[in-house]
């Protein structure tokens, strides 16, 4: 069975924070020695590769992204460049006066800054006797810090490293690379990927599952099958409440976790949590070595049925409400 759960944010954003912009305020970053590629152990520094806009193409990806989830009532884009090579350094926190200056223009009240942008790449190619192996990664690592408009003060920083990741072979090295993008545009793409993924920091996210739900052992699992093909759970937990009841442990198990499947299909997570567990314990008579991987898939459900019930409470703050 697949379905969509609700994740929470890692960071619960005020609630009264209905508005923030983001700014960049990376200094500006030298990649000089940033750029690596290895053929058979020997290293060669690449020339340096500047994407100077990867701190705005993040910023971008982000706004796209903050509008498709629409859990800020506005999300603004100041282009000014606030930490420069002139007046700047790296890591510097926007000041007091700044903060205030850019919530007051654009009426919002959170700041949301990029207070640094690191990028570099490794190549690596190697001999493996009838071809080249070839790998290459680009990898970035972005500091956030989100202020708070009104106070000034920071509520929330993190760091977000990440790494994309291309692989080749060939008859030689340069056909072994030859379906690499460039590092600039990998880069880019890199800066995309940034964006897109430092949502879930802020933001609660639907999340696809699959949960096994057993179809066969006897005719009550037949039976079931039919009423879930006509949108009937209902029918099918009487029937696998009987095989809980009167069948033998292995069917306990098996009938056990689809009610707690279909408990959590259908919001019911203190049911579904209560119910995983009786699968669990019903396999567990069992023995591990005769059913070790029912027994699996039975804890991996109730150990994310106590993750759901524990993240409840973060959706409460997040979004006032956590089915």
């Amino acid at each position: 069975m697949q379905f969509d759960v609700l994740r929470p944010a890692t960071y619960s954003v005020p609630p009264e924070i209905k508005s923030v912009v983001l700014v960049n305020n990376a200094f500006p970053y030298n990649p000089e020695k940033a750029h690596i590629a290895s053929v058979d152990g020997e290293k060669v520094l690449l020339d340096t590769i500047r994407v100077d806009s990867l701190a705005s193409i993040i910023i971008q990806q982000l706004k796209e992204d903050f509008d498709l989830r629409r859990f800020f009532d506005t999300v603004y884009v100041d282009t000014t460049q606030y930490n420069t090579f002139k007046s700047g350094k790296p890591y510097k926190p926007l000041e007091q006066s700044q903060i205030i200056n850019i919530c007051n223009q654009y009426g919002a009240d959170a700041v949301l800054s990029v207070s640094a942008a690191e990028y570099g790449s490794n190549i690596n190619v190697e001999d493996m006797g009838v071809e080249y192996f070839a790998t290459m990664d680009v990898y970035g690592m972005i500091y956030w810090r989100l202020y708070d408009g009104y106070s000034t003060k920071a509520l929330h920083a993190k760091v977000q490293r990440d790494t994309l990741f291309w692989s080749g072979v060939g008859a030689d090295v340069n056909a072994s690379v030859s379906l690499f993008p460039r590092i600039k545009d990998a880069t880019i793409e890199l800066g995309h990927y940034l964006g897109a993924n430092y949502v879930d920091v802020l933001v609660p996210y639907w999340e696809p599952v699959e949960r096994k739900v057993y179809i066969a052992g006897n005719q009550h699992f037949v039976n079931a099958v039919d009423w879930l093909n006509k949108d009937n759970r209902f029918e099918a937990e009487k029937l696998w409440g009987y095989v809980y009841a009167h069948g033998k442990e292995r069917e306990k198990g098996r009938a056990a976790n689809n009610i707690a499947v279909s408990m959590e299909a259908r919001g019911e997570l203190d049911l579904a949590m209560e119910w995983a567990y009786k699968s669990f314990e019903a396999f567990g008579k069992v023995g591990f070595m005769l059913n070790s991987e029912e027994m699996r898939t039975s804890k991996d459900l109730y150990l994310d049925m106590v993750r759901r019930q524990r993240d409840r409470k973060k959706l409460d703050e997040q979004i006032g409400g956590g089915k």
